[in-house]
């Protein structure tokens, strides 16, 4: 397999040469989410996917990280457009980030737009103008020599496709998420014919989902999951209370079809299962009964073994319609002994804890949270290995590159290539940034990374987050924050009284008075030992502070607590002294 150690790409910054295609993954790589692929030749630059990554809990204060366009800033006048494989938010998720910057047409399924347009109008950036719908199996034409093609593929949201793209240097197929899902519940099955067609003419690079690389067999069908629902209607005497990904509407639709005939009504909670529900009704990929919907307030008309709640939440999300109604704020629904709650989702790695939390609320309510005696209630999205194998030795392509996943499952992948007969140069191992160049002559070699890293984003400020901000926030929530204040005669920018310390949420050791002694001491020494040139620089001389008082406190207490150096001048005077000025 071909893997180079991570260097900068020198001469990335000039445009590809003649001839040669490049494609630069810019997330999605090392990592589960903020998909989002670059593919350059020529004049033409074009990003396949611009998805999010949701935020974990060492990163406070996060909404979302997005990708960092600092490629495409370089070409900014190269750049044509966004091709979506799907609907999900770490495919689809960082389009307003990239839109506010890139006025530019933006292709997909009818599912993935209306979503898209749903996103964009909250965040007024919609204009219809730039939004094209493509149908199953549509070729649009982009550019000279370039055109893209939309095939259908199995997955967890209605309307998922391959792209295959036609380019000067060959075909390049990205498969997208997929499955190979022998009974879809939409009977839309993965164009497997056109992928073989494709492959027989010649495919040049298979960039291939890996994220379920390390599961054995083939993938279960969404069928697979209506017995075990089945199972949770039956063995629930009270309320059965469901928790999905709201864009999971073949899931839905299976739970409705079964209230339905099981006589239970359905409550939908949450808004953005509301939302895709519409959504999905006004496009005719989901069925809902006649009178089948109650709102929640209604709920308490009918007897708890008459209703079916379906709501967001599954991976604990506190603002949530399954948080709303564990802590009692819907009006007319509750949770009760007798009742269930099943969480018909799997659970997104860092979100485990918070799961747990509401399994916990739910049984101290008295609802029934255990599998005991149902079946399977949940199948990935993601093509297991058998369907891995499957899609490679259909497309057949002369290059295959692992994409979406950790490096653990990008290497696993790759071997598994091996074993079908790819030898290893025709493999590629890449990491965030690294380019893989295809050439015209039938080259193929990998470059090093063109600059790439995350980009924060706090919805409550209008740019980015810096990555030292999330840091800083850490450390106080960790250890707590110090603040060290020297008082200066502005004249000899000599000391004019003691230091003062002020610590919040920091513990120091067992004899405060004596431990603030010695950091006082020793900001007093710093102080007086600092030559007079940075004395008068105040940048300098903060930070001279901050790097002694912190090597004290680690020597003594085994902490870092944030330490913020505050010079006051002693005429009383503190601007542009205080921190961060």
């Amino acid at each position: 397999m071909l893997r180079i150690p991570v260097t900068p790409f020198e001469g990335w910054e000039l445009p590809p040469e003649p001839g040669e295609l490049r494609l630069i993954p810019i997330g999605g790589l090392g990592e589960f989410g903020m998909n989002a692929l670059v593919v350059h030749f020529g004049e033409e630059l074009w990003l396949v996917d611009c998805g999010q990554l949701f935020p974990s809990e060492d990163q406070p204060g996060i909404d979302r990280i997005v990708p960092d366009f600092a490629y495409l800033e370089v070409f900014r006048e190269q750049v044509r457009g966004v091709l979506l494989t799907h609907g999900h938010e770490d495919h689809i998720g960082a389009l307003p980030h990239f839109l506010r910057q890139w006025d530019v047409p933006v292709y997909g399924s009818r599912f993935t737009m209306g979503l898209l347009e749903g996103k964009l109008r909250e965040d007024k950036l919609w204009k219809g103008s730039r939004m094209h719908v493509v149908a199953d199996f549509q070729r649009k034409e982009l550019g000279p020599g370039f055109a893209a093609e939309w095939i259908p593929v199995t997955h967890s949201i209605p309307d998922a496709c391959s792209i295959a793209l036609h380019t000067p240097v060959g075909t390049v197929i990205h498969t997208g998420d997929f499955k190979l899902d022998p009974t879809p519940v939409d009977g839309r099955l993965t164009g497997l014919a056109r992928l073989a067609a494709l492959g027989e003419a010649g495919v040049r690079v298979l960039l291939s989902d890996s994220t379920n690389i390390l599961a054995p067999g083939p993938t279960p069908s969404e069928a697979a999951c209506v017995d075990g629902l089945s199972d949770a209607f039956d063995l629930t005497k009270g309320t059965l209370f469901v928790a999905t990904f709201s864009s999971n509407i073949h899931r839905i639709q299976t739970l409705v079809d079964m209230a339905y005939a099981k006589g239970r009504q359905v409550v939908l909670l949450g808004r953005s299962l509301e939302r895709n529900v519409t959504l999905a009704r006004e496009l005719g990929v989901f069925k809902l009964p006649d009178d089948i919907l109650l709102k929640p307030a209604d709920s308490s008309q009918y007897k708890p073994k008459e209703l079916l709640v379906l709501c967001t939440g599954s991976q604990g999300e506190e603002q949530s319609g399954l948080a709303r109604v564990l802590k009692g704020e819907v009006k007319g629904l509750k949770m009760k002994p007798g009742d269930r709650l099943l969480l018909s989702s799997r659970a997104i790695p860092g979100n485990e804890v918070s799961i747990s939390r509401i399994l916990d609320a739910a049984a101290r309510l008295g609802a029934e949270t255990t599998l005991e005696g149902i079946r399977t209630v949940h199948v990935t999205g993601h093509a297991h290995r058998e369907d891995l194998a499957t899609m490679m030795k259909t497309v057949k392509p002369a290059h295959m590159v692992p994409v979406h996943g950790t490096y653990r499952n990008l290497r696993e992948h790759g071997k598994l290539a091996g074993t079908l007969g790819w030898p290893s140069e025709r493999i590629s191992l890449l990491d965030g940034g690294q380019c893989l160049r295809v050439f015209r002559d039938g080259r193929v070699a990998l470059a090093g990374a063109v600059p790439v890293g995350k980009c924060y984003v706090d919805e409550g400020v209008e740019h980015m987050v810096d990555a030292r901000i999330i840091q800083d926030r850490l450390i106080l929530q960790e250890d707590g924050v110090i603040f060290a204040t020297v008082l200066v005669d502005p004249e000899t920018l000599d000391l004019s009284g003691e230091p003062s310390i002020l610590s919040r949420g920091f513990v120091m050791l067992s004899d405060d008075e004596a431990y603030g002694e010695l950091l006082r001491g020793v900001a007093r020494q710093t102080w007086q030992e600092a030559p007079f040139a940075i004395r008068k620089d105040r940048d300098a001389m903060r930070e001279l502070l901050r790097q002694a008082l912190r090597r004290i406190i680690r020597k003594t207490t085994q902490t870092r607590p944030l330490v913020v150096p505050v010079i006051l001048d002693a005429a009383g005077d503190a601007s542009g002294d205080m921190p961060g000025s």
